[in-house]
């Protein structure tokens, strides 16, 4: 998947980190009801998800430590609740789409086989899940379309890609799912522009649609690098915005999690993501 929402570990506390390990852990343990290609679609957006929904509803949790084949040696910490559940059902249906998305557009075999393994778990999930399901397709048709035409309506991208998000974290329909559509909106933008910020001098190579080429066409290097800046800084904006709606506290380590995640992760990441870029230019 995408990757660019995950913690700056540094300013974490240590029960904080724990914490956060327990549900990286556990979504992947919940991923192996799907098998081994829905782990190897195991990422830290959907980890956000989980801990989000697990701080905003506070579930029956279980923490325990174990082993895995990919840590055999030193146990790990380990949550399960029905987020993490949810998260795993969410993870198979977006990486599914995802692999079509690069079958599409690279003949990519290994996708199309990672793709038709997932495939058999979608109908349960669709059961489960009917809602969200039908924005994720819904949503991604949108964004598809705005991309065939070679869309650059920045706005309308990252709106399409938002509202996904945003159906994915509004996993129930009550009070909050307005705030969590918001949030998501806001989100989802943030991801989008970071994937296309990233992948723009590899598109650019290949001849790939990227919903950034032609402002980077327009303006100088230094005015297009503000630019993305400040259209990043929007985005996370109105989801941080969203995200002080809920009644989330700072101090627990899912508040820590998430507020260190929104305010100071995505941008390290941006700043890592940023310094590679400069070095592919240079190259």
């Amino acid at each position: 998947m995408f990757g660019y929402i995950t913690v700056f570990p540094q300013t974490l506390s240590k029960p904080a980190r724990e914490r956060y390990q327990s549900y990286y852990c556990g979504l992947c343990q919940s991923l192996g009801r799907y098998g081994t290609a829905a782990r190897l679609s195991l990422s830290y957006d959907l980890a956000f998800t989980a801990t989000l929904l697990s701080a905003l509803y506070e579930p029956e949790t279980a923490f325990c430590r174990g082993r895995c084949l990919p840590h055999p040696v030193r146990s790990r910490p380990r949550a399960a609740n029905e987020f993490l559940e949810y998260a795993a059902d969410m993870t198979v249906v977006l990486a599914y789409y995802n692999d079509l998305d690069n079958w599409q557009d690279d003949k990519d075999r290994l996708s199309r086989r990672h793709a038709d393994a997932l495939a058999p778990h979608l109908p349960g999930i669709r059961r489960r899940w009917p809602r969200q399901c039908a924005d994720i397709a819904r949503y991604l048709e949108e964004l598809n379309a705005l991309e065939g035409a070679g869309s650059h309506d920045l706005d309308a991208l990252c709106g399409a890609f938002g509202n996904l998000l945003g159906s994915v974290l509004a996993c129930r329909e009550d009070e909050w799912k307005a705030v969590l559509q918001a949030m998501g909106r806001g989100l989802g933008g943030f991801i989008y522009l970071m994937d296309a910020y990233d992948d723009l001098e590899k598109d650019a190579k290949k001849g790939r649609y990227n919903a950034l080429s032609q402002l980077a066409a327009q303006l100088p290097k230094q005015e297009f690098e503000q630019c993305c800046q400040e259209y990043l800084t929007q985005q996370m904006g109105l989801c941080a915005q969203s995200f002080e709606l809920l009644p989330i506290l700072k101090e627990t380590p899912e508040g820590e999690i998430l507020y260190n995640t929104i305010y100071s992760g995505v941008w390290s990441k941006y700043a890592l993501v940023k310094t590679h870029r400069e070095g592919q230019t240079h190259d």
